[in-house]
């Protein structure tokens, strides 16, 4: 929101620097983005009195420019190429030392004739020039063209009162609607300067010969989305331009001047934070406006000539014929002000702001209105605009303001009073204000207190729909009290605040620092999905997953859910890697799905999940890369010192390949799965074919992971080591044969490790080769091979009788 200072001076009486006065106010909690002072110095009016052609251009023109200032020289020579020029011009120009808001003016030669000087555009002023009579041709800026021309010589900072249109840029967050004006920040101003606020008081004359409430007629068919409908009758209509000092306010503001009846309303939804529309009265059908929903289909041609199809939730502006405009958005093409407009009808009201919002999506228009709107406006202050409007028509006298007003008022707005409780107050932000201080700062900010059954109630203005609470009160004393003037104390009873970790935090820390240390990056990706994304994930209609919690305002239907499950995410960041040339990636997140409860009225389950992926295009075979991971799902295991991990085949989940996917258990309980990504899957993302994702719940991990370490002395006596290869029927799982090595093994086996897979026709019709690494200790001796015959060949009968296996 960008402010004037000379607009904010009407409001209250600033004695500081518009610099001082940002930084006082960013303090305050109206944060300030930037300054706006626009350059300009060393700029005049000139005026051409010869015109010679360059000798060496068939452009360009030596000129001589009577600049009419002793210190500069009357007469000065300056190289200009502007199509325009003649004899007898007044145009601006800067000065040898001159400053615009994009160059510096030094002497110079072009092609070889001296130039002291430039003749300027308008353009190249800057927004000081813009809307200006003749600014916008294209070549030099005619100075007679404006109506009071300045003198020869005369400085064009001082004329042109570049100065007034220093602006403060501030950045209003969207629960302060009161802040979206120049009266709301001026009030801010005032208060943190601690001078006097002038709110705008509007007096009309209503001088014209009509009642406005013979002329026009308004009905409001949808309550619940138009709260309050205000219009007035304004005739005998001149359009014309609007004075110098509307123009610069509006500019100033980032708007362009139109005419003067749009420039009014412009001028009153920028002062008032109240937008406003001006109708041509002889286009509205019986001089009838209707305010309802449109129909499903209707359609609408907006100001700026599109043509939009309308639902049946779009609130509209209408007579007894057509749309004439979409409420709180834009005005309709059939009812704008024309040249030859002779009367108009002002209207101001206020609309549901979650209505204006998705109209406006909807229908592709995001404007100065229906920013607005969308915050939620004050009714209270519909009347006050259209009043102010009505001030300024009969200030500039381009109208006759009609007796009467139309104020249709079916929903008020609710008032929440909260009780005022000054050492609460302190008690909450660790001050010690005084009760005056607190009702002094209030009472600026326009709350007004009353008594009520022995209390104090503090009632907010309408105007501040964000004070709720107290905490809400609380936060209103502490900007104005001074952050910088609050003590830091210790918490009452403590003698340190010193914080730290929890033992979950901990650990989630230690799984994220592990997959970083086995190569992965992690990402962090967002919450919410389209409910497209489980399709693609070829999930069943009666997977749990689908049942996910519905976002109630959603930017669009692509993020329209809370996820249920990372794999999507994944994917995605898979496919983007690989489209891009990125040939090998390790990714993965530990974040939050989100499990909606039974009961809707509930918040759903945020369940901390840890997902990744990764691929190699170099890797021909996926058996190598879903072993690589699941490695590091073990390596993850040891660090956390979960014993009871294991691995179960899994062949019936549709968005995994099924024979390269297994589950991850936690003393026999499932927490997650691991696998190669079916390949229709991948296709559907457009990620690498040969992929291995893993997803598993972090509670499962954090819950069985033993912090305790106990020291283990480093055995003294070798161990034995014997590599096995069995031939089994493919259908087994290599799992099962690490279980049975290890429960058949006895006392001295101390490790089992697998370490290869080998299928080929010559083992035999559906079978394979699995390699198995045993190693046996003693801590007591060194063991002799008679030593570990028997416990070697209990583990080759047990895996012969379990799965028919034989050695290879």
């Amino acid at each position: 929101m960008k402010a004037p200072v000379i607009w904010l001076k009407d409001f209250t009486d600033i004695d500081i620097s518009a610099k001082e006065l940002a930084d006082k106010m960013t303090m305050t909690g109206s944060k300030v983005e930037e300054v706006l002072d626009y350059k300009l110095s060393g700029v005049y009016a000139g005026k051409i009195i010869s015109i010679e052609d360059h000798p060496d251009s068939d452009h360009l023109h030596i000129l001589k420019v009577d600049l009419g200032r002793d210190e500069l020289g009357h007469e000065v020579q300056i190289v200009c190429g502007a199509p325009n020029v003649f004899e007898g011009m007044l145009c601006p120009v800067a000065a040898v030392g001159a400053v615009l808001p994009e160059i510096n003016i030094k002497k110079g030669k072009i092609r070889g004739v001296e130039s002291f000087g430039m003749c300027c555009s308008g353009e190249e002023l800057g927004p000081v020039a813009a809307g200006k009579p003749g600014a916008d041709v294209y070549g030099l800026w005619d100075l007679s063209l404006l109506p009071e021309p300045p003198a020869v010589g005369t400085d064009l900072r001082e004329y042109l009162n570049v100065d007034s249109l220093v602006t403060i840029d501030y950045e209003i967050t969207s629960n302060r609607p009161d802040c979206f004006s120049v009266e709301g920040l001026g009030r801010e101003a005032a208060v943190t300067i601690g001078k006097e606020f002038r709110p705008v008081a509007p007096v009309i004359k209503q001088e014209g010969s009509l009642n406005t409430e013979d002329v026009a007629k308004v009905d409001v068919l949808a309550p619940d989305l138009c709260y309050r409908y205000c219009a007035r009758v304004v005739e005998d209509v001149k359009i014309g331009p609007s004075p110098d000092w509307m123009v610069d306010r509006l500019v100033a503001s980032g708007m362009r001047s139109i005419n003067n009846i749009v420039d009014i309303t412009n001028f009153v939804c920028l002062e008032l934070g109240q937008p406003m529309h001006a109708f041509d009265l002889d286009y509205l059908k019986n001089n009838h406006i209707i305010v309802r929903t449109a129909q499903e289909g209707e359609k609408a041609v907006t100001l700026d000539g599109n043509e939009h199809i309308l639902d049946k939730d779009a609130l509209v502006i209408a007579d007894e014929e057509k749309v004439c405009a979409i409420a709180g958005v834009m005005g309709g093409e059939n009812s704008e002000v024309l040249d030859t407009t002779t009367s108009i009808l002002f209207e101001s009201a206020s609309f549901n702001a979650v209505s204006v919002r998705k109209t406006a999506i909807k229908n592709g228009l995001r404007t100065e209105s229906s920013s607005r709107f969308e915050k939620g406006l004050d009714p209270e202050n519909a009347r006050r605009a259209l009043d102010r409007a009505c001030e300024l028509v009969e200030i500039l006298g381009c109208g006759k303001v009609s007796k009467g007003i139309i104020d249709v008022y079916p929903t008020k707005r609710a008032v929440k009073k909260i009780e005022f409780k000054p050492s609460w107050i302190n008690g909450f932000i660790g001050i010690d204000a005084s009760e005056d201080f607190m009702r002094r700062v209030l009472l600026d900010l326009g709350c007004s207190f009353e008594d009520q059954d022995g209390k104090t109630m503090i009632v907010p203005p309408t105007f501040r729909p964000d004070l709720e609470g107290e905490a809400d009160i609380a936060e209103e004393i502490a900007r104005f009290y001074g952050y910088n003037n609050i003590e830091p104390t210790l918490l009452s009873g403590k003698e340190t605040t010193l914080g730290g970790r929890t033992r979950d935090q901990k650990l989630a820390e230690k799984i994220r620092n592990t997959l970083v240390s086995c190569g992965f990056y992690e990402a962090i990706t967002y919450s919410f999905e389209s409910p497209s994304d489980l399709d693609l994930l070829k999930l069943h209609e009666d997977d749990p997953r689908r049942k996910q919690v519905k976002i109630s305002n959603p930017l669009g239907d692509d993020s329209s859910v809370m996820r249920t499950t990372m794999l999507p995410s994944m994917l995605r960041i898979a496919a983007r890697n690989s489209n891009r040339g990125v040939s090998s990636a390790k990714v993965f997140e530990l974040a939050y799905v989100y499990i909606p409860d039974e009961d809707p009225a509930n918040l759903p389950e945020e369940r901390p999940t840890v997902a990744g992926f990764y691929y190699d295009n170099s890797i021909g075979d996926s058996a190598g890369i879903f072993y690589h991971v699941r490695g590091i799902i073990e390596e993850l295991g040891k660090i956390l010192d979960i014993r009871a991990l294991a691995f179960e085949p899994l062949k019936d989940n549709p968005s995994f390949h099924p024979g390269r996917t297994a589950k991850i258990l936690i003393n026999n309980k499932p927490c997650g799965v691991i696998g190669v990504i079916h390949p229709e899957v991948a296709d559907a993302f457009e990620a690498p074919e040969r992929s291995c994702f893993f997803e598993f719940e972090a509670k499962a991990f954090i819950n069985a992971a033993k912090t305790d370490r106990v020291y283990k002395q480093i055995p003294k006596f070798p161990g034995i080591s014997r590599d096995i290869a069995v031939v089994v029927d493919k259908s087994i799982a290599v799992g099962d044969i690490l279980r049975t090595c290890k429960s058949s093994g006895g006392k001295l086996l101390k490790e089992v490790e697998f370490f290869d897979v080998y299928e080929d026709m010559k083992l035999g019709d559906n079978k394979k080769s699995v390699a198995v690494s045993l190693i046996f200790r003693d801590d007591s001796r060194t063991l002799t091979d008679q030593d570990i015959r028997e416990p070697y060949d209990n583990i080759l009968n047990k895996l012969e009788k379990t799965y028919d296996a034989h050695l290879r």
